[in-house]
């Protein structure tokens, strides 16, 4: 009786997740501006993206593995001694993360990971309306390109259209969580192997659900870097870290990092692994989804590196400090692009271009200077919508 009751307690904690429910806002939190130059340029709430799963994605629906859909269908447990199914092993380890020629991703750091699980493909709509039905997640948001809304099949695909707070709740309700930013990108790019899209440096045509009309079904590409599926393309997907200067993951702000890039970029640069991205948490999108991590029990530091209550350090390596506001990346003129008002100029280079992409926008204007937002603003008041977004600039479609 004694052992019966012990093994029943050791099972609480695990089990309290999946009885707790989901939590998450009533209402989304007013679409902003992107809070950079680099960041993804499509609004948080408003798409104009075709509804997911037209075309050749809609046909692989029915040759996409039925073990797909249970990449978030086991609780398991708090102290799990292996990764449970759907879930692949990411052997810990140190790499190098980031660039000193970014804004975003200066500085250029070590970061030790500790081996952990991650869902082998994001987190399809067959397995998220199930935690609906169960009463454990909140339905997602609804607007154009939400594939759990769609008229046709999408079990497959993964669900997007979920904020930060549902992406939680939904891996919590499973005993699982959202990844770090650093475990993702570790994960992504093969740990010290530094891909530079998940499956290597080739480009990601034919590789990746990249330059699409809509989402496809998860793992209709080969996998990358530790067995997983669509980390470069599909959906960009929420981490569990807040957005703040490298070389270390803030314990509170006002964004979450988002990564992996999405079915709708039309250039490599946004499927790189080292890319990153934020919203608000309780912002969304047609273009975002996630994916869940796990812990394994009793798994240390990787060696040669040494606990340090919230991760692990490198001993002999020292963190160089953050970038602060006024640092420029060599070579860029930043001052200028910070302070000086955007200017607008045609185009015409890419005409054709926004005729074929942007129906009803065929005119090209490139946006430069200001800041990012100042930008948005020309371009949204004139009818535009972004081609391209870099460092200091804005490439629009215009009606005219």
């Amino acid at each position: 009786m004694i052992r019966a009751l012990s093994r029943l307690l050791a099972l609480l904690p695990a089990l309290s997740p999946a009885l707790s429910g989901c939590d998450s806002p009533s209402s989304p939190a007013a679409p902003d501006a992107a809070p950079s130059a680099v960041a993804s340029a499509q609004p948080p709430v408003a798409s104009s993206v075709a509804p997911a799963g037209s075309g050749s994605a809609a046909a692989a629906d029915a040759s996409a593995p039925d073990a797909m859909l249970l990449s978030t269908a086991a609780p398991g447990a708090a102290d799990r001694a292996t990764c449970p199914a759907g879930m692949k092993k990411i052997e810990g380890g140190v790499f190098w993360v980031g660039t000193d020629y970014d804004m975003d991703e200066a500085p250029r750091h070590q970061w030790a990971v500790k081996s952990f699980c991650m869902d082998e493909t994001e987190v399809t709509v067959a397995a998220y309306q199930a935690c609906v039905q169960e009463g454990k997640c909140q339905a997602t948001h609804k607007q154009g390109g939400c594939t759990a809304h769609a008229k046709q099949d999408l079990s497959k695909h993964p669900v997007n259209c979920v904020d930060w707070n549902q992406a939680d709740a939904a891996c919590k309700a499973w005993g699982k969580r959202l990844p770090g930013e650093h475990e993702w990108e570790f994960a992504a790019c093969g740990g010290p192997e530094r891909r530079r899209f998940s499956w290597g440096a080739d480009d990601p045509e034919g590789r990746s659900c990249y330059n699409k009309p809509s989402t496809c079904p998860v793992g209709s590409y080969a996998a990358g870097a530790f067995g997983l599926h669509d980390m470069s393309g599909n959906l960009w997907e929420w981490t569990g870290s807040w957005f703040g200067s490298y070389p270390d993951e803030p314990e509170t702000g006002s964004l979450k990092v988002y990564r992996g890039g999405s079915y709708s970029r039309r250039y490599p640069r946004w499927m790189r692994t080292g890319l990153r991205n934020r919203f608000k948490p309780g912002e969304f999108g047609a273009h975002l989804g996630f994916r869940c991590a796990a812990d394994l029990a009793g798994i240390g530091c990787p060696a040669g590196t040494v606990a340090n209550g919230s991760g692990c350090d490198i001993p002999g390596v020292k963190k160089p400090a953050p970038r602060g506001p006024g640092w420029t990346p060599p070579g860029t003129a930043s001052a200028v692009v910070d302070t000086a008002p955007p200017v607008v100029s045609r185009d015409p280079r890419f005409d054709a271009d926004c005729e074929k992409y942007k129906p009803g926008r065929p005119v090209c204007y490139y946006v430069k200077g200001g800041q990012f937002a100042e930008r948005q603003k020309i371009g949204g008041g004139r009818g535009c919508v972004n081609r391209d977004v870099g460092i200091g600039y804005n490439s629009i479609c215009c009606p005219q």
